[in-house]
């Protein structure tokens, strides 16, 4: 084969060929959870609190409190906030 031949047959392979690009998406507020400096201000958005899974939620619920949220979006709060907000420290913060 010849030069020329070789490089057409490389062209081709390169344009048929699929090309992968992987392309993030910008971190949005439920993937990185949002600040909130007091629970009177995270209760104006999660009127019952946030928990970190659904078992914390149920939790909550047998001891008589109110289900907070436990979607993507409020774990993802919850993670953020745990520290000054989840006092007593049973995977929900601010629960009502």
């Amino acid at each position: 084969m010849n030069k020329r031949r070789v490089a057409s047959v490389i062209g081709a392979l390169a344009i048929s060929m699929p090309i992968s690009v992987a392309i993030t998406a910008p971190a949005d507020a439920a993937s990185t959870g949002k600040y909130y400096s007091s629970c009177a201000k995270l209760t104006k958005n999660f009127k019952h609190g946030v928990s970190k899974s659904k078992a914390a939620a149920r939790k909550q619920v047998r001891q008589g409190y109110a289900s907070p949220a436990y979607g993507k979006k409020a774990r993802a709060v919850y993670a953020r906030n745990k520290s000054r907000l989840d006092r007593d420290k049973d995977g929900t913060a601010c629960e009502r």
